[in-house]
């Protein structure tokens, strides 16, 4: 049984560290690597050039850097870039406290939230569609996914 973590986020001061990058490549690298190919360069590259630095959260468990997310609102939407958690702490239901800890912005907010998940990390996909997310598009190798706000509502009855 998972215990229950207070979960924070607090920014990440600089996104192109090499924490951040080998924690990406940690987490990362088999996806990328088995769809396009993994290039150090390419990558550091990508996080420069797609994300801005403030998107980026350190993910924090009784005041432990355990992993970080990049998120940013858009469109009526909360949209999840990235979540990577630290390998330790993987497979004890931390994904789905951090993933909880998001939906509770967005419902504050008003929002969904969508997100994109390689179609070969199935493990993720698993988690994301336990959580009630729906597939909104798909391509060769990316499902894209929302999770709608409003049926958390209805299913606490706050309707």
């Amino acid at each position: 049984m998972t215990s229950i973590v207070n979960i924070q986020f607090t920014p990440i001061d600089d996104p192109l560290s090499d924490d951040v990058f080998n924690l990406l490549k940690a987490g990362l690298f088999a996806y990328v690597d088995r769809v396009f190919g993994w290039y150090d360069d390419d990558q550091r590259q990508r996080l420069r050039d797609e994300y801005q630095p403030e998107w980026f959260q350190w993910v924090l468990v009784d005041g432990n850097k355990v992993g970080f997310v990049c998120f940013r609102t858009y469109q009526q939407a909360l949209h999840l870039h990235l979540i990577v958690l630290d390998a330790s702490y993987q497979g004890r239901g931390l994904g789905k406290q951090v993933m909880a800890a998001i939906h509770a912005m967005a419902v504050s907010q008003h929002q969904d939230v969508t997100l994109s998940c390689f179609k070969c990390n199935e493990r993720a996909l698993a988690l994301y569609h336990s959580l009630g997310y729906s597939t909104t598009d798909e391509d060769d190798y990316f499902l894209s996914l929302r999770w709608h706000h409003r049926a958390e509502l209805s299913d606490t009855g706050a309707a």
